[in-house]
C-alpha cells in the first residue's frame, strides 16, 4: 500500500500516514482525518483548554482516587466499579488536551501512565493490556471493555508522539491478536456475567473504532483478520440496527423500564456504530440506520441546545429532565466520526451546536465543577428529592467533583479536545484541506483561524502555503443568503456552496487572506406545550435567571464508595473520604421570580462584538460573552413538580404581575435557566 493521508508539500506534520482511500477490504470515509496535534486552539479557545489543564480535568491525576489510585495507574489499587474505566476515560481524555497545548505537565503524567500500562503489555505472555492476570480458574472472562478505551487513547498517542509510535502500535497488534482469538473461541464473555459484560456487549463499536484505525495507518499484513475480527465484534454484540433503531422498536416517551440500549451513554456511542459497520459491510442498510437512528433521538428526545434527553436513561422531551454529561461528549466524538464516514451537513451542524451549547452548560466556567445532569429549565442546583430524574440521584444537577457518579468526573474532559482534533479533516487524497467545525483554532499546515465564533458570525484565515491546494470552509445549514466571503481583501462576493456546503477557496504560494461573514436569523421553535426555544446562528439562548451562588465541601459519590469499599478493601483509606477537599459543592439557587414568560415579539438582539478581537479568559463565565438578547416577560403561574419546575404551562399565559425586562443568554453560560420559555398572552 502506498500513498499519504496527508502530503508533505501540506507540511502538516512529520509522520507519514497511510491514505485511507488506498486501502481494499475497508470502504473508504468521505472525509480522512488528521492526526492528533494537526490542529490546536487559539484565541478563545486556547484559554478554554488552559482553563480545562488548570480546573478539574488537569489535576485528576494529582489527587483524583479513581484516577491517580487506579489499578491502572503506578502503585494504585482501587476503581469505582467493576468495569474499571476510570483511569482509561483519563487517559482517553487528557492524552489530546495535553498534546494541543503541549502541556508538560500534563504529557508528563499522561506519558508516565503510558509507560505503565505498556510495560504491563510487553511483560504479558499474551499481549494483555492492563493489571489484570490470567487466572485459568477464574468463572468470568477478563473483561475487555476498559481496553477499549485504552485502544482509542493509545491511538491518539501514537499520533501525537511519534517517538512512541512503534512501541504503541505493537503493543496493540499483540493486544488485537489476543482479541481474535478470544472472539473466535466465544471468550469475551456475555451479558450474564454481569452489568460489566453487558456494556462491553452493547459497546463493541468503540473496540470497532480502534480496529479501523489499525487498519487505516498500521496494519501489518493483518488485514484480513482485522476486517474478520471487526464483523465478529458486531456479530456478537447487540444489534442496535435491528433490535433498537427501528420505528417499531424505538422509544418514543422517557422509558420506565431501563435496560442496557435505553441508556444515555450507551446510544451516544451507538450512534456511529452502523457508520462504522458500512466501512467493512458495504450494506447501503447501515448508512440507512445511521441517519434513522439520528432522526429518532433527537425527534422524540432532542434539545435545542442540540443533545438529546438522558438522566441515565433516554427521558423524552420534558424540558426538566435531564441529560448526563457523558452522553453530551460521546455524541460530538459519535458525530464527527460519522461525519467523516458519510459527511451531511446536518451531522456537523448538531456536533457544533452540541459543543457550543449543552457541553459548556454542564461545567462551571472555571471547569472546576461539573453536572451529572444539565436541564433545559434548571431554576436552581441543589440536592433535589424527590429527584425529576429517570434513576439518577437526588444530586445529580449540583456542580461538584463527583455528583451522583464519578464516571463524567473522568470522562467529561474528552469534549472539546476531541472536538478540536476533528476540526480539520482532508479529501481528494489529502490534495483538500477541510474547516468541518467552525472557530477558533490554528492548523499545522499554516491555517490561523481568527474569530470569536460563535460569539459572533465573521471569521478570518490566513493561510500559508509552499504550493497551492483547495481549502474549504463548512457553511452551516442555519447560514443564510447574506453569507458573503471576499479573499485577499477582494470584493466581497456571495457564497458559492458546493453540493456537501463547502464554500472552495483556491490558495497559491505565499499567504492568502480569506474573510467571511456568515448571515444568521433569530429562530423561534415551538418546543413543550408551546413554550418557545431561542436560538440566533449556532447558540442556543436562554433566559437567566439571577441566583445566588453558595460553595461547601465537595461530597463523593455514595454508590460508587460502597463499591469501591466492596470490590477493594485493601485500598488505602484516606482514598474512602465521603468528601473531597480539593472541590467544593455549588448550591445554586434563584433570587427572584422563575416562573416567567416572555413576549417573542420584544426580543432585541444586543450583539457588542463588532470591533472585539479578544474575549475574557473565561469566556463562559457571567457576562464574558458579547452577545446577548433582551425580551419582556412577566410572572406567571407556574408549579413546581417533583422538586424542579413542571412542564411549561401551556402558552399564552396570562400575566400575575407587572411586565418587567429579562436578559436572554447563551445557553452554555446560564447556570440558572428557562431554555423552554412559555410565551406571555398580550
Amino acid at each position: 500500500m502506498v500513498g499519504l493521508l496527508l502530503t508533505r508539500r501540506f507540511g502538516f506534520f512529520s509522520v507519514v500516514f497511510l491514505c485511507g482511500s488506498c486501502l481494499g477490504a475497508l470502504l473508504a470515509p468521505k472525509y480522512d482525518r488528521v492526526p492528533l496535534g494537526a490542529v490546536k486552539p487559539s484565541g478563545w479557545a486556547l484559554d478554554y483548554a488552559k482553563v480545562q489543564a488548570d480546573g478539574l480535568p488537569g489535576h485528576l491525576m494529582d489527587w483524583a482516587a479513581y484516577v491517580k489510585g487506579s489499578i491502572w495507574s503506578p502503585g494504585g489499587s482501587l476503581e469505582y466499579s467493576e468495569m474499571h474505566e476510570a483511569a482509561p476515560y483519563w487517559f482517553n481524555a487528557i492524552v489530546p488536551l495535553a498534546f494541543q497545548l503541549e502541556d508538560s505537565r500534563l504529557i508528563g503524567q499522561v506519558q508516565t501512565f503510558l509507560e505503565h500500562n505498556l510495560e504491563l503489555a510487553e511483560a504479558s505472555d499474551d499481549g494483555w493490556i492492563g493489571p489484570e492476570v490470567f487466572n485459568a480458574s477464574a468463572t468470568v472472562p477478563r473483561l475487555v471493555w476498559p481496553r477499549y478505551l485504552m485502544l482509542m487513547a493509545l491511538a491518539q498517542y501514537a499520533e501525537a508522539d511519534p517517538t512512541k509510535t512503534e512501541r504503541i502500535v505493537t503493543a496493540m497488534h499483540r493486544f488485537v491478536d489476543l482479541a481474535y482469538a478470544t472472539w473466535k473461541a466465544n471468550a469475551e464473555g456475555e451479558p450474564s456475567m454481569g452489568f460489566q459484560f453487558e456494556y462491553q456487549y452493547v459497546r463493541w463499536e468503540e473496540l470497532v473504532h480502534s480496529l479501523q484505525w489499525l487498519y487505516d495507518y498500521y496494519p501489518q499484513g493483518k488485514e484480513d483478520m482485522l476486517v474478520e475480527l471487526m464483523g465478529l465484534v458486531r456479530d456478537s454484540g447487540f444489534s442496535w440496527k435491528n433490535d433498537w433503531y427501528t420505528d417499531d422498536k424505538f422509544a418514543k416517551k422517557a422509558v420506565t423500564t431501563f435496560t442496557s440500549y435505553t441508556h444515555g451513554v450507551n446510544n451516544g456511542e451507538a450512534l456511529k456504530s452502523e457508520a462504522l459497520a458500512w466501512r467493512f459491510t458495504g450494506d447501503e442498510t447501515d448508512k440507512d440506520s445511521t441517519f434513522e437512528r439520528i432522526r429518532l433521538l433527537y425527534t422524540y428526545h432532542g434539545r435545542a441546545s442540540g443533545t438529546y434527553s438522558a438522566d441515565e436513561h433516554l427521558a423524552g422531551l420534558g424540558p426538566s429532565r435531564g441529560t448526563e454529561t457523558c452522553t453530551v461528549v460521546e455524541q460530538i466524538f459519535s458525530l464527527a466520526i460519522i461525519y467523516q464516514i458519510f459527511g451531511n451537513n446536518s451531522i456537523a451542524d448538531r456536533a457544533e451546536k452540541i459543543a457550543y451549547n449543552a457541553l459548556p452548560s454542564a461545567v462551571t466556567f472555571d471547569y472546576w465543577g461539573h453536572q451529572y445532569d444539565q436541564q433545559v429549565n434548571q431554576i436552581w442546583s441543589k440536592e433535589m428529592d424527590p429527584p425529576p430524574f429517570g434513576n439518577n440521584g437526588a444530586r445529580s444537577n449540583i456542580f461538584g467533583f463527583e455528583p451522583n457518579y464519578p464516571c463524567c468526573t473522568v470522562n467529561h474532559p474528552q469534549g472539546f479536545p476531541k472536538f478540536w482534533a476533528n476540526s480539520f479533516v482532508t479529501a481528494s487524497g489529502g490534495s483538500e484541506l477541510l474547516n468541518v467545525f467552525l472557530g477558533r483554532s490554528i492548523s499545522l499546515v499554516d491555517v490561523l483561524v481568527e474569530t470569536l465564533y460563535p460569539f459572533n458570525h465573521t471569521l478570518k484565515y490566513t493561510v500559508t502555503a509552499s504550493q497551492p491546494f483547495i481549502f474549504k470552509i463548512r457553511i452551516p445549514g442555519w447560514a443564510t443568503e447574506e453569507s458573503a466571503i471576499s479573499v485577499n481583501g477582494g470584493e466581497t462576493q456571495a457564497l458559492r456552496k458546493d453540493e456537501d456546503s463547502y464554500q472552495a477557496v483556491q490558495i497559491t504560494e505565499g499567504t492568502t487572506a480569506i474573510a467571511l461573514s456568515l448571515g444568521a436569523e433569530l429562530q423561534l421553535e415551538t418546543r413543550t406545550n408551546g413554550a418557545i426555544a431561542v436560538t440566533y446562528g449556532v447558540l442556543n439562548y436562554a433566559v437567566e435567571l439571577a441566583q445566588n451562588d453558595t460553595t461547601s465541601e465537595g461530597l463523593r459519590s455514595t454508590q460508587a464508595l460502597g463499591d469501591a469499599e466492596r470490590l477493594f478493601p485493601d485500598a488505602p483509606a484516606g482514598y474512602f473520604t465521603a468528601s473531597d477537599n480539593h472541590t467544593v459543592d455549588h448550591l445554586m439557587l434563584p433570587t427572584g421570580d422563575w416562573a416567567l414568560a416572555i413576549d417573542p415579539s420584544t426580543i432585541v438582539i444586543v450583539d457588542t462584538s463588532a470591533g472585539k478581537t479578544e474575549l475574557p479568559y473565561y469566556t463562559w463565565a457571567p457576562g464574558s460573552q458579547p452577545i446577548s438578547m433582551r425580551a419582556v416577560a412577566c410572572p406567571i403561574a407556574w408549579d413546581v413538580v417533583r422538586s424542579a419546575a413542571g412542564d411549561p404551562p401551556a402558552s399564552p399565559n396570562a400575566c400575575v404581575g407587572d411586565t418587567f425586562n429579562v436578559t436572554l443568554v447563551p445557553f452554555g453560560a446560564a447556570k440558572l435557566r428557562l431554555g423552554e420559555i412559555p410565551t406571555m398572552s398580550v
